[in-house]
């Protein structure tokens, strides 16, 4: 691994673990074990590199879920389902649960600098629309407008139960979400 791929590497995990504004150079230098040099031939600065890891995870989730798991192409009900599966997935591989490394930053940095707000704000648009569609597919009856309402629960049914496993270090409340959104899919596919 070449030392960028160190930096952003070491950065993802140390912002994942304790937010961007509590993660400094000197953290992210010790934990890529590299130089002062080395770091600051790649990045000018700490925002540069916080946008370079943020940018890295924006570029995996639009790959694995807008453009994969929500594919056009995909079936609707296997596709919900399989989004559920993703989220909880990633969280049943933590030893940690420090949260959604998305919903972390979101809440962090939105409100104070705009170059993250406007990533984020584009992730979330990518997947409150591709997930929209396939809701719509699911239930063609219902409205474009009904689909973002939908959507936007579901996203904050999955965002409350991280919040609830960070708190508690127990993955059950996320367990218990995806449960019961997944009946609320099989549910709508029944009603077809």
């Amino acid at each position: 691994m070449d030392s960028k791929a160190k930096i952003i590497t070491a950065a993802r995990q140390l912002i994942y673990q304790n937010g961007y504004e509590a993660t400094s150079i000197s953290d992210i230098m010790a934990a890529a074990a590299v130089g002062k040099g080395q770091l600051y031939y790649y990045f000018k600065s700490k925002k540069d590199i916080g946008l370079a890891v943020l940018q890295q995870i924006v570029a995996e989730w639009d790959q694995q879920l807008v453009h994969g798991i929500l594919a056009a192409d995909q079936p609707a009900a296997p596709a919900l389902t399989a989004m559920l599966a993703w989220v909880l997935d990633f969280h049943r591989q933590q030893d940690e649960h420090y949260g959604c490394p998305i919903g972390n930053v979101i809440s962090e940095m939105s409100t104070k600098d705009e170059d993250f707000r406007v990533l984020l704000d584009q992730l979330m648009t990518a997947w409150t629309t591709a997930l929209a569609v396939k809701l719509q597919q699911l239930t063609p009856v219902i409205a474009a407008k009904e689909a973002q309402v939908k959507t936007q629960t579901i996203i904050a049914t999955l965002q409350g139960a991280i919040l609830l496993i960070k708190v508690h270090q127990d993955i059950a409340p996320l367990e218990q979400a995806v449960n019961y959104l997944r009946q609320s899919v099989l549910q709508l596919e029944a009603s077809r």
